[in-house]
């Protein structure tokens, strides 16, 4: 079971009387029964906690570690019922070791909302910057250690498109190329696998005419990953983001042609096959990346188009769609930085 987050917060928390906030909330347990409570205090990891059932009611305490993670942090949030810089800076801690990152990013941007103005505010939101910049690079580090690509793209795509500013250029790009190194390896054990089902002549031949193809799928890397490097700079970045689509495209049209001189082939077929979805899963990683960084820069005109030009490829693709959400809302919040800095929902890559 995970460890739950403990923290100073929790001195600050009232162990006994109602929370200011008596609206009923539904939490769930570890072993998976939800339940409406009223968050009445909380001391030691001990939540006080009126229990509504059927048509009565009952005031009980109960360890943190019996509710599932979100829950248990939407109890720390109710009973710290925080109003200050430091105490949704702590609560955002306390989401990261608890692996909630949405919510910790949620805390981020309620703590500089309440930082206030003037260079004293001024300080607390870079502090709120440096911390999450910090979180997320650990966090990348430690998903490559693991060989964990899934986490280690998410958090990359949060560090470059929201808090690139928190890093310098030599920074990003070897961050980059750790991530690029871990999908590198994953593809290669997945051909790999592929190949031992080959004898060595097949396998010799069948690389010889796809090596263009991927030789085209690593420039559009190589282009991608100096995208990301550049993430400070926004524009640089987008048309960066446009030289390695272009690579991608090419690459695509090769393998459509090579596909289509030779429909019988059924294992150059399969491996065309695998090699396409790699083409096409990073192209929309680079145009989505796009998107982000010009969001950051407001320019919502071009971020739309960029993720326009993935609907007319894919009207349903999901990350696209709510690419377009996520722009909306920046856009609705007259370009608040912050707004967009800390929406952590997952960043799709």
């Amino acid at each position: 079971m995970r460890m739950l987050a403990v923290s100073f917060l929790t001195l600050m928390i009232p162990a006994v009387g109602r929370a200011q906030d008596p609206t009923p909330i539904s939490v769930t347990t570890v072993d998976g029964r939800t339940v409406r409570v009223e968050v009445l205090g909380l001391k030691d990891n001990q939540a006080k906690l009126k229990a509504f059932a059927m048509d009565g009611e009952i005031t009980v305490t109960r360890p943190l570690d019996r509710f599932e993670p979100v829950s248990a942090f939407m109890i720390q949030v109710r009973a710290a019922n925080p109003k200050t810089f430091e105490q949704h800076l702590e609560l955002a801690k306390v989401a990261a070791k608890l692996d909630l990152l949405p919510q910790a990013g949620n805390q981020l941007r309620e703590a500089v909302k309440a930082a206030g103005e003037g260079a004293a505010a001024d300080a607390k939101r870079n502090e709120a910057a440096k911390w999450a910049a910090d979180e997320l690079d650990k966090r990348v580090v430690a998903a490559v250690a693991a060989g964990n690509l899934e986490q280690a793209e998410n958090c990359l795509g949060i560090l470059t498109t929201r808090l690139a500013d928190q890093r310098t250029e030599g920074q990003l790009a070897k961050l980059t190329e750790s991530v690029a190194t871990l999908r590198m390896s994953v593809q290669a054990k997945q051909a790999g696998d592929r190949a031992a089902k080959r004898a060595k002549e097949v396998q010799a031949a069948l690389e010889t005419r796809i090596k263009p193809i991927r030789e085209g799928l690593a420039r559009g890397d190589k282009e991608y990953a100096k995208a990301v490097a550049q993430s400070q700079n926004t524009s640089q970045s987008a048309r960066t983001c446009e030289t390695a689509v272009a690579e991608y495209k090419q690459a695509w049209t090769a393998a459509k042609d090579l596909a289509s001189a030779n429909p019988d082939d059924e294992q150059l077929q399969a491996e065309l096959a695998e090699l396409s979805d790699q083409i096409v899963e990073s192209a929309l990683r680079a145009a989505l990346h796009a998107a982000n960084v010009l969001t950051l820069q407001t320019d919502y005109k071009a971020a739309t188009a960029w993720v326009n030009r993935i609907l007319k490829f894919d009207p349903e693709n999901e990350p696209a769609k709510e690419m377009l959400q996520t722009i909306q809302v920046a856009q609705a919040a007259s370009g608040n930085r912050d707004d967009y800095r800390y929406g952590w929902r997952r960043a799709r890559r």
